[in-house]
């Protein structure tokens, strides 16, 4: 139900930016602060709740120093990638976040097989090239805010030239993977309803500016089915309650927040809407690699779950 209700939400914003009002640019970067804000921010923050979870649904032992020590190394790694090596680290970061968009997706498919994973991947590519290629024109101010861009921009204008062309091979590599996961899981009912809410997805994706886009998709699609997971899958066995939970999401997404803040006050964060957006998108680029890991774990948990049953 909770599909539907989204998806009718992106129509309606389909519906308004064609023949009601264009959303003013204003409008739509407030939008999406605010929903990385209120939702984004908030379903990567129980991250050590959902490790928690997953040590004991794996009957392992679990330590918060740990945790953090690990989880913190690898946000570091990551933004050492951005800072000496930006090509490679966001081709990486487009993979990352095209399995995990994937995954949340399509969560109650078989995705644990060499079918599944090609199949997620595959999923989120096509996901993030109609926000991302067919919307190009927006995407190439965000990336020269940066000296690496200025520097790539040939690269990143042969991108620009070719990039119907890279849309159509991520397509056919959609197709392809998922002709090949139904074929050796035959017995899946959910096919059709998977395929028709899929294109709708596309259809507003497609018709939609690419700020809006991608606040639609990430914050209220994304976010809003990561935080329903994440509370089913805390409260299954009755570890964390209601209110565990919420001071969790609170507490660290304050600190995440701030972080980001505290890192755009060093920068140029704060002085046009492009550079904002940058500087989010380079934080939420950077938690990605750590929050997919512990997102990856539960969701194998939740397979496991449910094939016991």
């Amino acid at each position: 139900m909770i599909r539907i209700i989204l998806l009718l939400a992106g129509a309606v914003l389909v519906f308004t930016q064609h023949y009601i009002h264009p959303l003013p640019v204003q409008l739509q970067v407030t939008s999406f602060l605010c929903g990385i804000i209120l939702l984004g921010i908030p379903h990567g923050a129980a991250d050590l709740l959902v490790a928690t979870q997953n040590s004991t649904a794996g009957k392992k032992s679990f330590s918060p120093v740990k945790f953090f020590i690990k989880y913190l190394g690898r946000l570091i790694l990551f933004a050492a990638l951005f800072w000496f090596f930006p090509l490679a680290a966001n081709f990486l970061f487009i993979i990352f976040a095209a399995y995990h968009f994937g995954e949340t997706d399509l969560h109650h498919f078989k995705t644990n097989s060499i079918a599944g994973i090609s199949f997620v991947i595959s999923y989120g590519l096509v996901v993030l090239g109609v926000i991302l290629l067919n919307h190009f024109d927006e995407v190439k101010p965000l990336f020269m805010q940066f000296e690496a861009g200025v520097k790539y921009e040939s690269f990143i204008d042969h991108i620009g030239l070719y990039r119907y062309t890279i849309l159509s091979v991520v397509a056919i590599l959609f197709f392809a993977s998922s002709f090949f996961y139904f074929s050796v899981n035959s017995n899946n009912d959910q096919q059709g309803k998977f395929l028709v809410q899929f294109a709708v997805i596309l259809f507003i994706l497609y018709n939609l500016p690419m700020i809006v886009g991608f606040t639609f998709y990430f914050v209220l699609w994304h976010s809003v089915l990561s935080l329903r997971n994440i509370v089913k899958y805390l409260r299954k066995d009755g570890l964390f309650s209601t209110i565990v939970i919420s001071k969790q999401l609170a507490f660290y997404s304050l600190l995440a927040i701030a972080g980001i803040g505290l890192f755009g006050l060093t920068g140029f964060m704060f002085i046009s809407n492009n550079a904002m957006m940058v500087y989010v998108f380079l934080g939420l680029a950077v938690l990605t690699a750590p929050h997919m890991e512990v997102m990856h774990e539960m969701y194998v948990s939740m397979r496991n779950r449910s094939r016991t049953k």
